[in-house]
């Protein structure tokens, strides 16, 4: 009777083994690539079209495609040629381009810490600021942009 009992036992034991590993074998995993991540290394050639907004300039090399409303920058050197417009309201500092941003803790400036972020809904709400924030602005003298 004794035999019989460990008999069923071990049976339904076997079947909820089974089972369970058949269905965690099944399941896929989620190998989704993360939305965001924090980087120090970040070089602004590798954003295409890039919109910047600088609240606060450090020395660096702008791309000459590139589109910018600051408020506070280092020299008129580092602007001339550039298509830059200064608005003095600006708050925060990123690179917007065609697929993603850079989104910097600090000053824009090499080795800043910074976040990539290629959030549909957090592209269109940096590139509706950048937009406003481009009408708004007062393009700077033509003699500071341009030689």
């Amino acid at each position: 009777m004794m035999e019989a009992l460990y008999f069923i036992l071990g049976v339904i034991i076997g079947v909820v083994a089974v089972g369970l590993a058949f269905e965690l074998g099944m399941r896929r995993a989620s190998k989704e690539e993360p939305t965001t991540r924090p980087t120090h290394k970040w070089n602004i050639n590798e954003i295409a079209n890039p919109r910047i907004v600088a609240e606060n300039l450090g020395d660096i090399e702008v791309p000459r495609n590139a589109r910018m409303v600051v408020s506070e920058y280092p020299s008129e050197a580092l602007l001339q040629g550039l298509n830059v417009k200064q608005h003095s309201g600006i708050r925060g500092n990123y690179i917007l381009g065609d697929d993603r941003a850079l989104i910097l803790s600090g000053p824009m400036k090499q080795g800043e810490l910074g976040v990539w972020t290629v959030e549909k809904e957090m592209l269109q709400k940096l590139n509706k600021y950048f937009e406003e924030s481009w009408e708004k602005a007062t393009p700077l003298n033509e003699d500071e942009t341009t030689q």
